[in-house]
């Protein structure tokens, strides 16, 4: 008997042992090609079809697969795009939300903050319908000097602006002229920013982007797809 439970239990260490050096194997940053990001990707499938890696470790790989798909390369590459998107419809068979943003997104140089407390609450996933439809909102919270510094940083990489039409408004309100912008906050004028790839009164646009920060230090991005 006693033999037995050795047995078992050893098996068990052994089982342990090769399912987390599966995991463990997979060192994202030591990618250096699209063939190896390849064969990544087809691991993190199978590993995920085996049990080996949980749902949130598999979503993780993707986020950081994805990320350096788009460092490695600005092109598309469908056989890649097309593992990514197999991935991602078995997270959303699983209703596995995903707080970080789509890979389309990133392709067009969109970025995440850094040092940052993400809100799981306030952010919303990313929602998808036939028409090729998506939208995701992150909420991010720390203090308004890092947050004013990383969406300076995210527009600058995104190439967006500062917004027309809150510059206005923050004139407005430096000058004291705020019975023009009635039901604003006038601190969040003055300490806030929102940059932009587009205005209110743009039309047929493809992507629509935007990095705002209050006077709380609350960091939100927004990104938008209208069609595929």
């Amino acid at each position: 008997m006693k033999k037995y439970l050795l047995w078992v239990l050893l098996l068990s260490v052994v089982f342990f042992w090769c399912a987390k050096k599966t995991s463990d194997t997979i060192d994202v940053n030591a990618i250096t090609d699209l063939t190896t990001l390849q064969n990544v990707i087809a691991q993190v499938s199978q590993e995920m079809g085996s049990g080996t890696i949980n749902m949130e470790e598999a979503q993780n790989l993707l986020d950081q697969l994805q990320q350096k798909y788009v460092d490695l390369t600005d092109t598309t590459q469908k056989t890649i795009e097309n593992q990514f998107s197999e991935i991602q419809k078995t997270f959303d068979k699983q209703s596995i939300t995903s707080y970080t943003l789509p890979l389309w997104a990133r392709k067009l140089w969109m970025t995440e903050p850094k040092w940052m407390e993400l809100n799981k609450v306030l952010s919303k996933q990313t929602i998808v319908n036939d028409s090729g439809y998506s939208s995701t909102i992150l909420v991010y919270k720390w203090n308004n000097t890092i947050a004013l510094q990383q969406a300076k940083f995210i527009a600058e990489k995104a190439h967006l602006y500062v917004s027309k039409n809150f510059q206005q408004a923050q004139s407005l309100a430096n000058s004291g002229n705020t019975k023009y912008i009635s039901g604003l906050d006038i601190s969040g004028l003055t300490k806030g920013i929102v940059y932009v790839n587009h205005e209110l009164t743009d039309i047929n646009i493809d992507y629509l982007f935007s990095v705002s920060v209050d006077q709380d230090g609350t960091l939100i991005i927004e990104a938008t797809k209208y069609k595929n």
